[in-house]
């Protein structure tokens, strides 16, 4: 019994090895994975066509692009926090952070979110004081502007659309993309201004970036928050691969099977797994790796071979948290 258990931890050791060669390796890419040039990029672009847009919103005196402006704000403000995040979620693991800063990606992912939802707040209050106030616009203001701020949404958004498998990047993205749907909605107000003086069309507008607002930053908000409460990626059917496991010749079980998310990119595997007498452990072992990484994307599983005699006799309940 003691003999298998020193085999078990070799294994595991050399399991722990070779991944901390693989995370090594892969941390040097991390930086160019996390599109630290494209961000910056991105953010550069915004920042200016933010300004142009503030200063054209306050000539026009039109809330449709003045709330594009507040957006766009949060855009450049949310694309340096993603810059930052990228940066640190670059580097590589130490004594502290044994899987390295990977998790920084997801709440800059995370606060990317909340700041969209704070903007909306501050879009819907103005929106209703300007349905009890309407006020006059310049509208040919607020079309040429808002053409502007759309080209300059759609290039940055265009910079990051190769990086869009980071979560971090996809959250500005998105944000983008929603100012992008911002920008037109403003043109289409100052189209219809020039031509009629149904001013009321103004707040109406910026109402309709706040939907749009919302609706983009719902599954980013999800699955940011999923990853930081380790839930199991929406990709990876834990029962299936737990199934899977207990499919391969020589398991007779697999148990305590946990999955979740390190970044966006990196998912992490935990399992007892249960061998027939006479079994090589080593050829299910390595099997089971491969197997997991080729089938469900799974680059970093930690598994424990267990034999029926030492699975059944452990002293502490590996199942109880599956009752």
């Amino acid at each position: 019994m003691a003999g298998d258990r020193d085999d078990e931890v070799t294994r595991d050791a050399a399991h722990g090895h070779r991944t901390d060669e693989r995370d090594a390796q892969g941390g040097a890419s991390h930086a160019h994975d996390s599109g630290l040039r494209e961000l910056a990029l991105a953010l550069g672009i915004n920042t200016v066509f933010f300004v142009v847009e503030l200063v054209g919103a306050l000539y026009a005196d039109s809330l449709a692009l003045f709330a594009d402006a507040v957006h766009m704000l949060a855009d450049s403000a949310s694309l340096a926090l993603a810059l930052v995040a990228a940066w640190v979620a670059g580097r590589p693991a130490d004594a502290r952070r044994t899987y390295g800063y990977q998790r920084a990606e997801v709440l800059g992912a995370f606060a990317n979110g909340v700041l969209l939802v704070a903007a909306v707040g501050y879009i819907l209050f103005d929106a209703v004081r300007r349905f009890q106030d309407p006020r006059p616009v310049d509208a040919p203001v607020v079309v040429v502007v808002g053409l502007v701020g759309l080209v300059a949404n759609l290039a940055a958004a265009w910079v990051l659309a190769d990086r869009r498998d980071v979560l971090n990047v996809e959250g500005a993205f998105l944000h983008l993309l929603a100012d992008a749907a911002g920008s037109v909605a403003a043109v289409v107000v100052g189209v219809a201004l020039v031509y009629t003086d149904l001013y009321v069309l103004d707040p109406v507008a910026a109402l309709l970036v706040a939907v749009l607002v919302l609706y983009s930053v719902r599954d980013l908000l999800s699955d940011s928050l999923n990853i930081l409460l380790q839930g199991a990626p929406g990709d990876v059917p834990v029962d299936e691969v737990r199934r899977y496991i207990e499919g391969i010749e020589g398991v007779t079980d697999a148990h305590d099977v946990h999955v979740w998310a390190l970044g966006s990119t990196q998912y992490t595997l935990s399992a007892h797994v249960v061998v027939a007498e006479g079994v090589d452990s080593d050829a299910v072992l390595r099997r089971c790796q491969s197997d997991l990484a080729d089938r469900f994307g799974i680059d970093h599983a930690t598994l424990q071979v267990e034999s029926p005699s030492y699975a059944h006799t452990v002293d502490f309940d590996c199942y109880a948290d599956e009752r």
